[in-house]
C-alpha cells in the first residue's frame, strides 16, 4: 500500500487499512491496495466565477466518504476504478485571492492492484494522472455581492455580473449548501486552477429535470403552474429567435436581389 502524502508508521498503515476495509466486502491487505492522496477542491474563486466557502467544503467533506473514482464524468460501472476512505479539510497557512485563508478538500482514495488497475497506479505515480474535477449537488449559487440568486448566465437579479468589481468587492457566486456528492473523476483540465476540480452540478439539474418529468405533477399545482409558465416562455423565446432568423434570411436574399 503506497501512501504519498506523507511517511507513514506501522501503526498508520493498520489503521488507513481498517478505513479502507470499511468499504470492502472482503478484507484487503497491504498488498492488495494502492493508495493516494489528491486534492478535491478548496475555497479559491475558479474559472467559473464560483467558490465554496468554509462551511460548504465541510459539508462536502462528510459527503465524498464512500464515492467512486472514474474517468472524465462518464458514469459508467465500468469505468470505476477507485473509491474515496477519507475526506478532511485543511488549512494551507496561505491566503486564497479574496484575502481568506486558503482551506483545501482533500481526499484519500484506493485502488486494488490488479492486473487492470496497474496502468492507472503507474500514471498516478508518474504524475500523468493528477487532475480531478467533482460531481456534486447544491441548493443554489448566490450572488457575493448581494445574496441574491445567481443566474446561470453569470448576473444576479438586481445586475451584479461575476468577475465584476462592486465598490472594490469582486464579485463571484458563492455555490450555496451542498447536498449531495455523486464522484471525482480524472481529467485533463480542471476549473479550478490549483485544486483540479470541475464541478459537475449542471448535470445534477439535467438528472432533476429527469425526475420531475417522471413526477406525478398533480400533487403539485402551484409549483406545476410556475413550471408550466415557465415552460411557455422558454419555448415563446425559442420561437421569436427562429423567426428573427427567418427575417434575416429574407432580408439578406432580399438586398441581394437589389444588387443584381
Amino acid at each position: 500500500m503506497t501512501k504519498r502524502r506523507e511517511e507513514r508508521t506501522e501503526m498508520d498503515m493498520r489503521a488507513e487499512l481498517a478505513a479502507i476495509n470499511g468499504f470492502a466486502k472482503t478484507a484487503l491487505t497491504e498488498e492488495q491496495v494502492y493508495a493516494f492522496s489528491m486534492k478535491l477542491c478548496d475555497n479559491e474563486v475558479d474559472r467559473d466565477g464560483e467558490r465554496f466557502d468554509a462551511t460548504a467544503l465541510g459539508k462536502l467533506a462528510g459527503l465524498f466518504v464512500g464515492k467512486t473514482g472514474i474517468f472524465n464524468h462518464d458514469w459508467n460501472a465500468h469505468g470505476q476504478c477507485a473509491r474515496i476512505y477519507r475526506a478532511e479539510v485543511e488549512k494551507t497557512g496561505r491566503n486564497n485571492s479574496l484575502g481568506e485563508p486558503e482551506l483545501v478538500l482533500r481526499g484519500d482514495a484506493y485502488i486494488l492492484r490488479t492486473d487492470e488497475m496497474q496502468p492507472i497506479i503507474e500514471k498516478i505515480e508518474g504524475g500523468i494522472l493528477k487532475e480531478v474535477s467533482v460531481g456534486f449537488a447544491v441548493e443554489g449559487c448566490k450572488c457575493s455581492v448581494c445574496g441574491a440568486p445567481m443566474g446561470t448566465e453569470g448576473t444576479c437579479e438586481k445586475g451584479h455580473e461575476k468577475g465584476q468589481s462592486y465598490d472594490g468587492a469582486l464579485c463571484y457566486g458563492l455555490l450555496c449548501n451542498p447536498v449531495d456528492a455523486y464522484e471525482f473523476s480524472f481529467v485533463a483540465v480542471p476549473a479550478q486552477r490549483r485544486a483540479g476540480v470541475r464541478k459537475a452540478y449542471m448535470q445534477a439539474r439535467e438528472n432533476a429535470l429527469e425526475q420531475v418529468l417522471e413526477m406525478d405533477l398533480s400533487k403539485y399545482p402551484q409549483q406545476t403552474e410556475k413550471l408550466l409558465k415557465h415552460c411557455q416562455e422558454a419555448l415563446q423565446g425559442q420561437e421569436e429567435r427562429r423567426q428573427r432568423q427567418q427575417m434575416l434570411a429574407e432580408n439578406i436574399k432580399f438586398l441581394e436581389g437589389e444588387r443584381k
